[in-house]
């Protein structure tokens, strides 16, 4: 990326008249109308979601971890294969006019669970992969900024991109503040506790059969939403119930796939990476029966192995917790066990991504065939359920999450998934009812349950 300082540094309390001058002289001096072009100037400190109130029909990301900075996009400027030469391609010919302390662009997105698995209804408009730079960027952490990408001919007149400054500036200063109100929603369909139950000893059989060791089954549910709920609002709800796991949206056309997920798949800085196995669930006040089950143990330890043996030939070294902790969620607890680990040399995070997913936390052991009993088997393509979802800059540097507690909102309805590892001792009742508490995390926020 070809950066450009600016002439003077941001100093003091960011002014809409500092930071508007300096967006309208960056577009008179841009070089080419066929370049591409971002500008990042100071913004107030708001809620990542006021950027996306101010034009709700233009929302195209939402980025909100628990311990970092968040960012939320209206518009797409550009969308690229999730490939490591086209998006540094893309960087290569892009100018960046910024303070020198500004954060650097960052493209957004994912991929499918498996190739194909969103081709169909209702994911058709979402398809294998992308990552999208979104065409106003608002970055929020002990600092706000906001970012205007302009690429190759597009060609805005300054007055339509200040007409649009002004107000985005007006949604920051002043954000709404939001109480979604309950609304009404009905089950429509989903796979019964006897297909359940009988793909539970299906994937059981096989494991005595040494198929595989473990394999991620997961089933779903389709939610009628009566009287309508915007993706905002189930936003501002996950956003409630759930603040210590990153909350994600993405949307393409008529179509919102969003979550709050506890699962990080990996996040690297510089030559710095951090993962985690996040596998073994209960329900609150259990948590000394799975830390003493051997099930949830040897699940557990199935994820910890394969994530450091994916990351082993990319590291000169590894750290895992000796033994796991326990995660608590609003709804349940977690087996988790941090993993980190220093580059040998630089890594782009995407061919970190490839490397790790599916672990067995969504997939199973073996991969191919726990993923091929997976296609198969389930009645509904995962679509984006379960696969990586993140954020990538010009150096490679991200941080990319499971895309769990998930689903997808389109025409008036939402998709619900929740999955749970089936070993040879699972109980067909057990795993199903802890999906189904896997599946309140979403349900709860559609609905405004206070649960």
């Amino acid at each position: 990326m070809r950066s450009q300082s600016a002439a003077f540094a941001f100093e003091g309390v960011p002014t809409r008249e500092v930071s508007r001058a300096f967006l309208e002289q960056a577009l008179h001096e841009r070089t080419s109308e066929a370049s591409n072009l971002i500008v990042t100037v100071p913004a107030p400190i708001a809620p990542p979601d006021a950027l996306l109130r101010v034009f709700p029909h233009e929302a195209s990301i939402l980025w909100d971890p628990p311990q970092s900075a968040a960012c939320s996009g209206l518009g797409v400027a550009k969308t690229l294969a999730p490939s490591v030469p086209l998006i540094s391609n893309f960087f290569d010919r892009t100018d960046h006019v910024a303070d020198a302390a500004s954060p650097a662009p960052r493209v957004f997105g994912g991929a499918s669970f498996v190739s194909g698995a969103a081709r169909e209804m209702p994911w058709e408009s979402f398809g294998d992969g992308f990552l999208l730079l979104p065409t106003w960027t608002y970055h929020v952490g002990e600092r706000a900024w906001l970012s205007l990408a302009v690429c190759e001919t597009d060609n805005p007149t300054a007055d339509q991109v200040l007409d649009v400054f002004d107000t985005i500036w007006d949604s920051l200063e002043r954000p709404i503040g939001v109480i979604p109100s309950p609304v009404s929603v009905r089950r429509i369909d989903e796979a019964d506790r006897e297909t359940w139950s009988r793909q539970v000893e299906d994937i059981r059989r096989k494991i005595q059969d040494r198929v595989f060791d473990k394999v991620v089954a997961a089933r779903h549910c389709v939610v009628e939403l009566q009287t309508g709920a915007g993706s905002l609002d189930v936003l501002k709800r996950l956003e409630e119930r759930f603040p210590g796991c990153t909350r994600f949206a993405l949307w393409r056309g008529d179509a919102a796939f969003l979550g709050a997920t506890p699962e990080l798949l990996i996040s690297r800085r510089g030559p710095s990476v951090l993962s985690e196995a996040l596998a073994g669930s209960t329900a609150h006040g259990d948590a000394a029966r799975m830390l003493a089950s051997s099930k949830e143990r040897e699940e557990h330890q199935l994820v910890v192995r394969a994530i450091l043996d994916a990351l082993e030939p990319f590291c000169d070294s590894l750290r895992s917790a000796s033994e796991p902790s326990v995660r608590e969620l609003p709804n349940l607890l977690h087996m988790q066990t941090p993993i980190e680990g220093n580059l040998r040399e630089p890594t782009h995070i995407l061919s970190l991504v490839q490397a790790l997913h599916p672990t067995p936390a969504v997939g199973g052991v073996p991969t191919n065939e726990a993923v091929r009993w997976i296609v198969e088997h389930e009645a509904v393509a995962r679509g984006w359920y379960s696969a990586p979802v993140g954020w990538t800059d010009a150096t490679g540097d991200g941080e990319f999450v499971v895309a769990l507690r998930s689903g997808l909102l389109r025409d008036g309805k939402a998709w619900v998934y929740a999955g749970a590892g089936i070993m040879a001792d699972s109980d067909p009742d057990a795993e199903y009812a802890e999906t189904e508490l896997k599946m309140q995390a979403l349900l709860g926020a559609l609905h405004g349950d206070s649960r």
